[in-house]
């Protein structure tokens, strides 16, 4: 037989036999180095660190959410709301009405407050009576209220709203005399305000 014919019987069947090795080679390389199931690979959970701290997150909080007050604080401080009462009655703050207009009828909202202010200072004063009526009719007092003045005065709403007024905060504590056109010859003059003289006790 031909010796090249003999080598070439032996060379392809060694051939072949190497192709078919290459040929399986990546699947047994595949199945040798695969991964376990998924569900053995999962059997514990990841645990990924966090890379930010408790103090990293502070600046992201508005501050008013740490110190603000709850809500029942916060009401507890909030006085309440009183409606305010008036010392006198309404007959009391009438006849002092009707005194401003029978003795300050044409003076100033200040003057008026100022005459309204003699008849509480005197009620406050332990130089004088201590009620609206007896301070008002006190002999030689205020005489516009037993001489015919009066007869032509009436009560204005408007005047027992500043007696009101002068109730709640008064506009001079020490006003108890005044004349029209001079000082009182009792008393402390103060000032002038319109045409009366206003003087305090002593």
């Amino acid at each position: 037989m031909n010796k090249r014919i003999a080598h070439g019987m032996i060379f392809v069947p060694l051939l072949c036999l190497l192709l078919a090795l290459l040929a399986f080679a990546p699947v047994w390389t595949w199945q040798h180095d695969a991964q376990p199931p998924i569900e053995e690979a999962a059997s514990e959970p990841v645990k990924t660190p966090c890379p930010l701290e408790l103090n990293d997150l502070a600046p992201l909080v508005s501050k008013e959410i740490f110190y603000a007050p709850s809500p029942s604080t916060a009401a507890e401080t909030t006085p309440p709301v009183e409606d305010w009462v008036c010392p006198l009655t309404d007959e009391e703050v009438e006849l002092i009405a009707l005194l401003t207009m029978a003795e300050a009828e044409g003076e100033s909202e200040y003057g008026q407050r100022l005459v309204i202010d003699s008849v509480l200072n005197r009620m406050d004063s332990e130089h004088f009576p201590d009620t609206v009526h007896g301070v008002i009719y006190q002999k030689n007092q205020y005489s516009s209220m037993t001489g015919e003045r009066v007869t032509r005065c009436w009560v204005k709403e408007e005047l027992c709203e500043l007696v009101r007024s002068e109730l709640k905060e008064r506009t001079d504590y020490d006003v108890v005399f005044f004349r029209t056109g001079h000082y009182h010859p009792y008393g402390t003059p103060l000032f002038q305000v319109g045409a009366h003289y206003f003087s305090k006790y002593g």
